[in-house]
C-alpha cells in the first residue's frame, strides 16, 4: 500500500458499512481502488471483525484466471464459506470484476439467498460495468462511487507538503496515480504509463469491445492526450487522421473515443447554450483523468500550463461531485459551468491575470451572465484580487476550500 490513506472514500464505504446495497467502486486501472479496499479491510479488522469473515478476490491474479464464468464463481465463494463457516455478517471484495461473465448472477443469487447475510464490495474499471443487460439483476440494490486518481490535497499529504503554489505547480508537472510516486527517473515514469496505457486499450477496449482497427485506436488516444482541454470535434478529428493517410469515418471514430472514455482515461464535457439553455451537439472537450499521461507521453511540445491548470480545475470539480460542462455565451466561452445540488457556478480559468487585458477578458465574459449564481476565476497568482462586480478571484491551490 502507499502509506496514505484516502480518508474520503474510506468514511463513504464507512457511511455505506450498515447498508445492504452493493458498494461499487469504479475509475482507472490503477487508480488506486484495490489499495482503498485494503484499507478499508484495515478498518474492518480494527473493528474486531473476525479474518474468518472477510474474502478478498482480486481476479488480475492468474491464480484466479480459472474464474471467467458465473458458475465458477458461485463454486469459489460456496467453498470459502463450506471450509471457514463464518458466523455473522460475511464482506466479500470482489476486485477487477468486469471480465467474468454474469458476474452480476453470482452476487444476486447469494444476496437472495436467506442463508448468507453478505456485504459485497466490487471494483471495476469500465464505466458500463452497471449498464450491461444483466444489471437489471441488481438494478436499485447498488451505490457507485467513483474512484480518481490523487487529489491535489492528497498528493500534498503523501509528499508531507502544504497546500501550497509551489505544491500545486509540482503535481501539475507530475501526476497524482500512486505507482508513479516510487518512481523517480522520468524515464521509469514513461515506462510505467506507457504499460498502463497500452493495458488499459488491449484489456478495457480491444478486448472487450472486439476492436478490428487497434492503430486507430492508438492514434485516438494520443490525440486525446495531445488535445486535452481543447474543443474540436469528431469530424475534425477524421480530417486529420484522414490526412494522414489513415482512412476512418465518423461513426467508428466516435464509438471508439466513446469506448475510451468508459476506461475513464478522458472525461467529456459537452458545450452548453447559457442563454438558449441547452446543450450545443458538435463540439466538445476532453479532460484528462490524470495529468500523467499528458506530462510524460505527449508527442507534441505544447505543454501549455494553462491548459493544465484547466484540467486540474475540471477534475476537482467531478471530484466533488459536480456535473460539469464548458459553456458559451454570444460567442463567448465561459471555461466552466459547475452544477451541482441544483446550484450553479461559472468558472473561468487563467494561469495568470498578469495584466488588464487579461483580467477584462476574464471577468468580463462572467460579467455578461446575468443570474445571480456564484462567478469565480481561478488562477495561480500568488496575490489573491478583491472581488470585483460581485465576481470571487480564487487562487488555485485553495480551490478545495470552495467546493
Amino acid at each position: 500500500m502507499h502509506g496514505l490513506v484516502r480518508q474520503t472514500y474510506l468514511t463513504t464505504l464507512q457511511e455505506y458499512q450498515t447498508s445492504d446495497l452493493i458498494k461499487v467502486l469504479i475509475g482507472q486501472r490503477r487508480c488506486g481502488k484495490s489499495t482503498i479496499l485494503k484499507q478499508y479491510i484495515t478498518h474492518l479488522l480494527q473493528q474486531n471483525i473476525s479474518p474468518e469473515n472477510i474474502l478478498f478476490l482480486n481476479f488480475e491474479l492468474h491464480e484466479l484466471s480459472w474464474v471467467q464464468v458465473s458458475h465458477k464463481l458461485i463454486d469459489l465463494i460456496t467453498t470459502y464459506f463450506n471450509n471457514k463457516q463464518p458466523q455473522g455478517r460475511v464482506f466479500i471484495f470482489l476486485d477487477e470484476i468486469q471480465d467474468i461473465q454474469d458476474w452480476e448472477k453470482t452476487v444476486n443469487s447469494f444476496l437472495a439467498n436467506e442463508r448468507y447475510d453478505i456485504d459485497f464490495y466490487l471494483t471495476g474499471s469500465n464505466a458500463n460495468l452497471l449498464s450491461t443487460e444483466l444489471s437489471t439483476h441488481i438494478t436499485g440494490r447498488y451505490v457507485e462511487i467513483p474512484i480518481l486518481p490523487f487529489s491535489f490535497l492528497e498528493f500534498a499529504a503523501f509528499h508531507n507538503a502544504q497546500p501550497s503554489r509551489a505544491t500545486l505547480l509540482q503535481y501539475l508537472e507530475t501526476s497524482g496515480i500512486p505507482e508513479l510516486f516510487n518512481l523517480h527517473e522520468r524515464e521509469q515514469k514513461i515506462a510505467y504509463l506507457t504499460s498502463l496505457k497500452e493495458s488499459i486499450l488491449m484489456n478495457d477496449v480491444i478486448k472487450r469491445f472486439n476492436i478490428k482497427h487497434p492503430k486507430l485506436l492508438m492514434l485516438l488516444v494520443d490525440f486525446l492526450i495531445d488535445n486535452m482541454s481543447k474543443l474540436f470535434s469528431i469530424n475534425g478529428i477524421v480530417k486529420k487522421i484522414n490526412a494522414i493517410g489513415i482512412k476512418c469515418n465518423a461513426i467508428t471514430v466516435a464509438n471508439y473515443v466513446r469506448y475510451i472514455e468508459l476506461t475513464f482515461l478522458v472525461h467529456q464535457a459537452k458545450r452548453y447554450d447559457i442563454k438558449g439553455k441547452k446543450i450545443l451537439e458538435g463540439q466538445c472537450k476532453y479532460y484528462l483523468n490524470d495529468l500523467g499521461f499528458s506530462n510524460f507521453l505527449q508527442s507534441s511540445f505544447d505543454n501549455n500550463i494553462t491548459r493544465r491548470l484547466e484540467n486540474f480545475v475540471y477534475t476537482a470539480l467531478i471530484a466533488a461531485g459536480y456535473h460539469v460542462t464548458v459553456g458559451t455565451l454570444y460567442h463567448l466561452e465561459i471555461d466552466f459551468i459547475a452544477e451541482k445540488d441544483q446550484k450553479t457556478c461559472y468558472i473561468q480559468v487563467a494561469y495568470l491575470l498578469q495584466d488588464n487585458a487579461v483580467i477584462a477578458r476574464e471577468y468580463g465574459n462572467l460579467e455578461k451572465i446575468k443570474d445571480h449564481w456564484p462567478k469565480w476565476v481561478v488562477s495561480m497568482d500568488e496575490l489573491q484580487l478583491p472581488a470585483k462586480t460581485g465576481i470571487k478571484h480564487i487562487q488555485a491551490w485553495a480551490l478545495h476550500q470552495y467546493l
